[in-house]
């Protein structure tokens, strides 16, 4: 111990000695330590932890699939079937992503919510902090209407009061009774402020053929393996196909495990970064250990005297291995303090849909992976040149002509060699950073089918409680594009119930006077609910046919636009215009227009065919506004948000974007 103390304070003396050459070595190991640490602290946060909910690894996940859909939400029926004659579940519990327009006591604004079965919070092991969790009584129909609230809500929209509890709340136009507050670290799936009971709306879900976007979670039962729950599913399966032919034939149940469900899509992209960064301190590790081979050809002498006096070859590579520990300790503090910048920095390049980003920090476990990388750092830079130095001839170095031909050619080879190392991963990192590069320009470079400049984009969701009907979701739309086509500046406004490379609506159809196939063989494709002038505000060529128009109305014959990429598939060699579709078992519907294609799920994404209704046909209470202009969209949203405002001040407008921002989101994860 007294040896190990002379030799640290002897270290810092030499440090001290020469600040300049020791400052260099600090700052390039800090940078590959800050490096390090920044990308372990996220990778730790989102993939190695476990889920933050009671005995994690319990949790199931599980989804419908069929033949024509990998990923198909779960039909309410099924999910009851489900929860009733599985035997490898302790509990199952559904839940729903919903919105919710929420306008006392301030702006108006659209939160983020979730209908959930009674069993959710149970499930996951999560209490409230204030008041109680649903019971069976609250999930059922025709239950009284109640809510839970995250913890911000409760700060931030009712001022953190705890006589809130029990009492009546308004959401979307339609009253709650509070019930209770979830805790400050709850979260699942996304930040999500507002929480309803799933069978509040079971009468519009009963159909067993719908799957209205609910999911499914589950608790294994003691002592079950994940194959022995898919065994019993796909059994439960198997039967409802018999049981339902015309709805449920062909479909399945896929299980997976919650945490490879949230985290899965993205554990290897992170552990590629982490691989990157890893060779950019192998890199700075070689750039120090020549550096002290460097300066070892300078102390020969010294340490030739050290062993002249009896000091052993053991106990030089000690002094001289602490020294490197020291300096790669000193770089790894540094490193730290780069890291808590690099963390920040990192966070506003994450996309907004990576989970579990809030839990991103310094911890216990990111101070132990830095101290343990500083370690590892200074004996991997330090041993080469500590075990050169300590065989250096006693003789010649104490000669006083041998000064400057210590640097033999032991010294030369290794030097070498590091050199030869730094070259060979420089240029492995520097051809992958370009072949990635090519990838990311070649993939801006595709065309998306519209045009996103000066195009501005933002959500509007109808209460239903304010316009239950079709006919006036259709009148308030029609007076507000009014509205805003008026405003200077404003070239074209159109609506949609979904946009371009996002998650729209996929639904079966048929050809009118075709081949009635099964359900499980029907054709699939995106559905999109658009006002007239949609396809001009977004510059989508019409190719064939014409446009919808205010003629187009809920008295009128049912009409449809299709893409090319339908017309391809389901009319080849073929005019479709005057021909017959028929979505999602509805009336047929006759093609008056073909437009060119649109990219759906995103631009390195297969084309899929898409479909168009009038709006003014088939209202709907949720919509995406558009907004083509002249000049800088965003100039423009203030003026968009007043008249939102001056139509219906309780109507909260949302998520409020260019449509080049939009499409900048959609290669956020390769970007």
């Amino acid at each position: 111990m007294e040896n190990l103390l002379q030799d640290i304070k002897y270290s810092i003396r030499m440090a001290l000695k020469r600040p300049g050459f020791t400052l260099i070595i600090i700052l390039v190991l800090a940078l590959g330590i800050g490096a390090n640490t920044a990308m372990f602290s996220v990778i730790n946060a989102i993939v190695l932890r476990p889920l933050p909910y009671k005995d994690s690894g319990e949790l199931m996940a599980l989804w419908e699939q069929s033949k024509q859909m990998e990923e198909m939400s779960v039909a309410y029926p099924n999910f009851l079937d489900w929860q009733a004659q599985n035997t490898a579940f302790e509990q199952m519990a559904a839940f729903k992503s919903d919105n919710f327009n929420y306008a006392e006591g301030g702006d108006p604004e659209r939160k983020r919510g979730k209908q959930i079965s009674a069993d959710f919070f149970p499930l996951l092991g999560v209490n409230p902090i204030l008041g109680r969790g649903f019971t069976r009584e609250d999930d059922k129909p025709g239950a009284s209407p109640a809510v839970m609230v995250s913890h911000a809500f409760w700060q931030n929209r009712l001022s953190g009061n705890p006589a809130v509890v029990g009492q009546p709340i308004k959401l979307s136009g339609k009253n709650y009774t509070l019930i209770g507050v979830l805790p400050a670290d709850f979260e699942f799936s996304g930040v999500t402020d507002i929480f309803v009971p799933l069978s509040l709306n079971a009468d519009k879900m009963m159909e067993r053929g719908s799957h209205p976007g609910i999911y499914v979670i589950g608790r294994l039962k003691r002592g079950v393996s994940m194959d022995q729950a898919k065994a019993s599913m796909a059994t439960i399966t198997s039967n409802l196909s018999q049981q339902y032919p015309e709805t449920n034939a062909g479909n399945s149940a896929v299980v997976v495990s919650l945490y490879e469900d949230t985290v899965g899509s993205i554990r290897t992209t992170f552990m590629v970064l982490l691989g990157a960064v890893a060779l950019v301190l192998l890199i700075a590790c070689a750039n120090v250990a020549n550096l002290l081979l460097a300066r070892s050809a300078t102390r020969m002498k010294e340490i030739a005297i050290r062993g002249a006096l009896g000091a052993t070859r053991i106990r030089l590579v000690r002094q001289l291995i602490t020294e490197s520990v020291l300096l790669s300790l000193l770089g790894g503090f540094c490193g730290l303090l780069i890291a808590i910048w690099g963390i920040r920095t990192l966070m506003t390049l994450v996309p907004p849909d990576i989970p579990r980003t809030k839990e991103v920090g310094l911890d216990f476990w990111v101070l132990g992976f830095t101290l343990v990388v500083s370690l590892i750092t200074g004996l991997i830079f330090g041993l080469a040149p500590a075990l050169q130095a300590s065989k250096a001839n006693m003789n010649e170095a104490l000669k006083e002509e041998g000064r400057g031909t210590t640097s033999g050619s032991g010294t030369r080879r290794i030097s070498n060699i590091l050199v030869v190392g730094e070259v060979a991963i420089s240029l492995m990192l520097l051809i992958s950073a370009g072949l990635m590069i090519k990838s990311f320009l070649q993939l801006r470079s595709i065309n998306p089918g519209f045009d996103p400049r000066n195009l501005l984009t933002m959500q509007i969701a109808l209460s239903p409680s304010k316009y239950p009907e079709e006919l006036q979701q259709i009148q308030w739309v029609e007076q507000l594009t009014a509205r805003i086509a008026g405003i200077p500046g404003v070239k074209a406004v159109g609506m949609s119930n979904g946009l371009p490379l996002g998650r729209g609506s996929e639904t079966p159809y048929l050809v009118d006077g075709g081949v009635q196939l099964p359900p499980d063989q029907q054709p699939i494709a995106v559905e999109y609910g658009v006002t007239p002038d949609y396809f001009s505000a977004m510059n989508i060529p019409v190719l064939k046919g014409r446009p919808f128009t205010d003629r187009d109305t809920t008295t009128s014959p049912k009409v449809i636009i299709i893409d090319e990429e339908m017309a391809r598939k389901a009319f080849p060699n073929q005019d479709p215009i005057g021909k017959r579709l028929i979505p999602l078992a509805g009336p047929p519907h006759e093609i008056v227009g073909v437009v060119g294609d649109v990219k759906h799920s995103g631009l390195e994404k297969k084309q899929k065919e898409h479909f168009y209704l009038s709006y003014t046909q088939h209202g709907n209470p949720s919509l995406y506004l558009l907004v083509r202009t002249v000049a800088d969209p965003m100039s423009l949203a203030g003026m968009v948000r007043s008249q939102v405002s001056s139509q219906d001040r309780d109507q909260p407008v949302y998520d409020v974007k260019s449509m080049e921002e939009r499409v900048s989101m959609t290669i956020a994860k390769p970007r």
